[in-house]
């Protein structure tokens, strides 16, 4: 459902243009190249309204800006402070997704400097009554809804993440859901007037694990959390005076320290589950109200609000969004911080989202004398493959619809999958899930006593995952997100436990066999 948008504007040429998507190519909306749009195939937007370099008629780095908008002055109320580096960080986001699932995230970027226009604010203070710069804020806000329209039509639910940076004193990325800091400090976050506000409100009632909204916001797998978990050292290892120092205070080394999430260090400077009195932007800006899921409250009742998408708002610290030399005299802690913030992102979706693939057929075990079974996609979208391993098994690869009369007899997984291949998945695509299937040579009745199940608690675990099933399980195999597999285990029982613990927290595939046989895959999340 796309979002209710009601427009208080008293500016002309507001007019929305249709335009072609191809993921990965740069779209723009207008010759002077100041509104950028690069679509994606995944379920993940984000926009970087404050980090635009574009001046008309200056020169910024050496390179001269021509006056191609005369029309376009320096705005004369807001605030002017650009948000450095964040016009590169997110293209390097972008890069890293990619580099991860061969697909895109949809990506927006307002490359006009903030004192041309400020896209995060209501119109009137974004342009201060200037008609070109409100063009361009219509631009910049049609584009991030043509970007939504996409992701609700081929997913049905995404997140969007509006990204900023800031240089408060505490060195931390500030994560914002339309939550004042005074209500993260003492109130109850599950309660319905924090939840119908927040810019995650469609996640609450939707997310993979029945989590709250307050485990959502500053749990074990919030997107805090995730940051503070992140395998990257550059954050922590560098103070804000720019000195290859620890950061004092909170005996941090690793991760990035974000607020809020589940982690408390100490005193009200080093406990991240809340911000205290510390500077904190909490996402009550225009851009994370009007595009995530909440109701529109806390702010202007005109930026809407609602649909499936849910919103972030990140605020990252300075001593992230270093270019090094020649750029700057301090290292270059963007790039490598764009790799951790990019696989973060993908494990949140992972973690709270994906169920894009679910498929089931009505039974495991066909005869050749059966009718040929339809799967269903239970939670997944249309539009994806259906692969079976070995061979012998004839499969319609578009619908999923297995031949049993022209079959050979024998065990088999197919995996029904959509989005982008890369690499790492091919031939499958990205999000994928695994069922098995057995063809067999007998008129075979199969009772609901008959068919294989496999119990798993408790999941989330901190190590000991215990299982059962109703037949022996031979072996089960661990496998990350992104293919790897990172586990063996013999089993030869029908309950038993293993050990994960040395498993680093994250989201894996858990893989049951039986004599060789896969009996298909679960979702497992080690804290």
């Amino acid at each position: 459902m796309m979002k209710k948008i009601t427009y208080l504007l008293c500016f002309a040429m507001l007019t929305s243009v249709a335009y072609a998507q191809t993921p990965g190519v740069p779209m723009y909306s207008n010759p002077n190249q100041y509104i950028e749009y690069i679509p994606g195939n995944l379920p993940i937007i984000i926009s970087a309204p404050h980090g635009g370099v574009l001046q008309s008629g200056q020169t910024i780095g050496g390179v001269f800006y021509p006056d191609n908008d005369p029309n376009l002055p320096d705005r004369t109320c807001g605030t002017n402070e650009r948000d450095d580096n964040t016009d590169v960080l997110i293209r390097r986001i972008q890069d890293e997704i990619y580099a991860q699932t061969g697909g895109y995230a949809h990506i927006i970027i307002n490359n006009l400097h903030r004192s041309k226009m400020d896209p995060n604010r209501m119109p009137s203070e974004a342009s201060c009554g200037n008609s070109h710069a409100a063009s361009y804020w219509s631009d910049f806000q049609y584009f991030i809804n043509d970007a939504s329209a996409s992701v609700e039509a081929n997913w049905g639910k995404g997140l969007y993440i509006d990204l900023h940076g800031q240089s408060h004193t505490v060195p931390r990325i500030e994560i914002g859901y339309n939550i004042t800091a005074t209500e993260l400090n003492s109130s109850d976050l599950n309660d319905a007037s924090i939840i119908d506000k927040s810019t995650i409100k469609n996640l609450v009632t939707s997310n993979l694990n029945s989590l709250s909204h307050n485990d959502l916001v500053r749990g074990e797998h919030s997107l805090g959390q995730l940051f503070q978990e992140a395998p990257g050292t550059f954050y922590n290892s560098i103070d804000p005076s720019g000195s290859a120092t620890s950061y004092p205070g909170c005996g941090v080394s690793s991760g990035y320290r974000a607020v809020p999430s589940n982690s408390d260090y100490g005193n009200t400077s080093c406990d991240d589950t809340m911000p205290h009195s510390n500077s904190y932007f909490d996402g009550n800006f225009y851009n994370n109200r009007r595009h995530g899921s909440g109701d529109g409250t806390g702010g202007p009742v005109s930026t809407g609000g609602g649909g499936s998408i849910d919103g972030i708002m990140t605020e990252v610290n300075r001593r992230v969004r270093d270019l090094g030399a020649p750029y700057d005299s301090r290292p270059n802690t963007l790039e490598p911080f764009a790799i951790d913030y990019a696989n973060v992102v993908l494990e949140y979706l992972s973690i709270h989202y994906d169920n894009f693939s679910e498929f089931n057929y009505d039974a495991i075990t066909y005869d050749v004398t059966d009718s040929d079974p339809t799967p269903a996609l239970t939670n997944g979208v249309a539009g994806g493959i259906y692969i079976s391993t070995p061979a012998g098994l004839v499969i319609d690869q578009d619908t999923g619809i297995i031949d049993v009369s022209a079959s050979t007899v024998g065990n088999y997984t197919v995996t029904y999958s959509v989005g982008p291949t890369s690499a790492m998945s091919s031939p499958n695509r990205f999000y994928s899930t695994s069922r098995s299937i057995e063809i067999t040579d007998d008129a075979l009745s199969v009772s609901d006593e008959n068919l294989i199940t496999v119990k798993l608690y408790p999941n989330p675990t901190k190590g000991l995952l215990n299982f059962e099933s109703n037949i022996q399980i031979t072996e089960i195999k661990v496998y990350s997100i992104l293919g790897q597999r990172v586990k063996t285990i013999e089993i030869n029982n029908d309950q038993s436990s293993i050990d994960i613990s040395n498993l680093r927290t994250g989201s894996y595939l858990a893989t049951f066999y039986t004599n060789e046989l896969s009996l298909g895959s679960k979702l497992i999340v080690k804290n």
